[in-house]
């Protein structure tokens, strides 16, 4: 991922981190027992990207992911 300035990037990887504990910790899914999560391809801008943006992806992605398991909600 090409970004400047680089040392913001480990910020937006722990708020996206985040993101996806939030989603999965939420009481509806029940007890969610083991939980990989790659992050395959990110992408950041100096204008738009912030921490708030890379949590709700996650969190949005994790949610999505947990649709697809075809689980039931309770």
């Amino acid at each position: 991922m090409e970004y400047e300035p680089a040392e913001d990037l480990p910020c937006f990887f722990a708020a996206a981190a985040v993101g996806i504990e939030e989603q999965l910790s939420l009481p509806e899914h029940g007890v969610v027992i083991a939980t990989r999560v790659v992050l395959r391809r990110a992408r950041a801008d100096t204008f738009g990207s912030h921490q708030l943006a890379f949590n709700i992806a996650d969190y949005l992605a994790a949610r999505k992911a947990l649709e697809r398991t075809g689980r039931p909600r309770l």
